[in-house]
C-alpha cells in the first residue's frame, strides 16, 4: 500500500471541513434563529442543532468512505482511498467506527446545555491534538481513528491535483 503525504490528508481534511462548515452552519443560524431572544430556547435549539450537525457529518464520512469511491470529496482530490487492513473497501461498521472523532461533538452539545462548557471543552482539545499528533507517526500517517478502526488512508490514484507523491 502507498501512503498518502500527511499535508495530503490534512488538506483533504480541510476541504472537507469547508463543505461541512457550510451545512453545518447553515442548520445551526436557522434553528437559533427559531429560537428567538429566549436564552433557554436558544440552547435547547443550539443542542439538537449540534446532535443533527454531528449526525450529518457522520453520515457524510460513512456514505462517501463506505460507498464505491471510498472517499470524501476531499480525499478524491488527492487520489486517496480508506480501506481496511487487506486493502479492500471497508465494511460499513468498521467505516462507521472510524468515525468516532467527530461523535465528540456530542459532549460539546452536551456541555452547552449544561453550562459546564470548559470541562468537555479542554477534553475535546486534548482528543484533537491526539488525533492530529498522530498524523507524524509511522506507519505511514495513520491517525488514532484510523489504528481503532483498522483501517488506512492510502494513495490510490492521482486525484485532481497532482502532488508527484
Amino acid at each position: 500500500m502507498k501512503y498518502p503525504q500527511w499535508w495530503e490528508r490534512l488538506v483533504a481534511g480541510i476541504i472537507d471541513g469547508v463543505i461541512m462548515a457550510i451545512v453545518t452552519i447553515l442548520i445551526s443560524t436557522i434553528l437559533i434563529a427559531i429560537g428567538g431572544g429566549s436564552l433557554t430556547a436558544i440552547r435547547i435549539l443550539g443542542f439538537f442543532a449540534a446532535v443533527l450537525n454531528t449526525a450529518l457529518i457522520v453520515g457524510y464520512k460513512v456514505f462517501f468512505e463506505s460507498g464505491q469511491w471510498q472517499a470524501t470529496p476531499g480525499k478524491m482530490v488527492f487520489g486517496l482511498k480508506v480501506v481496511d487492513e487487506n486493502g479492500q473497501r471497508g465494511p460499513l461498521m468498521q467505516v462507521l467506527m472510524r468515525t468516532w472523532p467527530w461523535w465528540v461533538n456530542l459532549l460539546g452539545a452536551l456541555a452547552a446545555l449544561l453550562l459546564i462548557g470548559w470541562v468537555i471543552n479542554f477534553l475535546i482539545a486534548l482528543a484533537i491534538i491526539g488525533v492530529f499528533c498522530t498524523f507524524f507517526m509511522p506507519p505511514g500517517g495513520r491517525c488514532l481513528h484510523d489504528t481503532t478502526a483498522r483501517m488506512y488512508v492510502i494513495k490510490a490514484g492521482p486525484g485532481l491535483i497532482q502532488t508527484g507523491a
